[in-house]
């Protein structure tokens, strides 16, 4: 008997999409747990008060708990056995490059994305700023990196964790940065990974408003 997972988040896709298609794509014997009573009781119980946490059941009844949704990222494709970290040491290093790189558009444009009901207008100016200072740079790099890469894929010449994250947050932030239209080969790596049945099945599954 292997081991059972436990992928506990909001009913949306958030930050948890990445998690959920690794899940999806390594064949892991899975659910998703969704929050019950988050504020008065389960948040309390988790590792650092915020989601999503990935609770593994192993054979022997015995559980490993793991939050933080980059760890979690990193420890499912480890234990996929898809070879998604790269194949030797460098690929590895250049994978966990453009992940992190990508994390920096995370961080400062989800800041910026909490203004957008509470104060229109000053999201509209500095979503702007964080577009020019912040998102395009980042993303003209990624972009010459496949270019110059030539196999549609970050390193090497198969998918790896990074190609992963991309298409999740392609789905999530591509109209907002315009990706379809000012960066085709991201564009062009985020559909050929959502072509993917288990990818495609997780990006189409709970688009409907949170329940919290």
């Amino acid at each position: 008997m292997s081991s059972h997972y436990d992928f506990f988040y909001f009913d949306r896709h958030g930050i948890a999409l990445t998690g959920r298609s690794l899940l999806a794509l390594g064949g892991f014997d899975w659910s998703n747990k969704f929050p019950e009573n988050w504020t008065e009781v389960e948040k309390a119980k988790t590792p650092f008060g915020r989601l999503p946490v990935l609770i593994e059941t192993r054979a022997d009844g015995s559980k490993f708990i793991l939050a933080e949704s980059n760890a979690i990222n990193r420890y499912l494709a480890r234990k996929s056995g898809l070879g998604l970290l790269g194949s030797n040491e460098d690929e590895a290093a250049l994978i966990d490059q453009y992940y992190e790189s990508w994390g920096e558009i995370v961080a400062k444009g989800g800041r910026i994305r909490r203004l957008r009901d509470l104060e229109p207008e000053k999201y509209a100016e500095q979503f702007e700023t964080f577009k020019e200072t912040v998102a395009i740079p980042i993303l003209l790099r990624h972009e010459e990196a496949l270019i110059k890469n030539g196999t549609g894929y970050y390193v090497g010449d198969k998918l790896s964790l990074v190609d992963v994250h991309a298409t999740c947050l392609i789905t999530a932030f591509g109209p907002l940065l315009s990706i379809e239209k000012k960066y085709p080969h991201l564009w062009k790596l985020a559909e050929n990974v959502r072509s993917l049945e288990p990818v495609k099945a997780e990006v189409e599954r709970y688009t409907m408003p949170s329940r919290t």
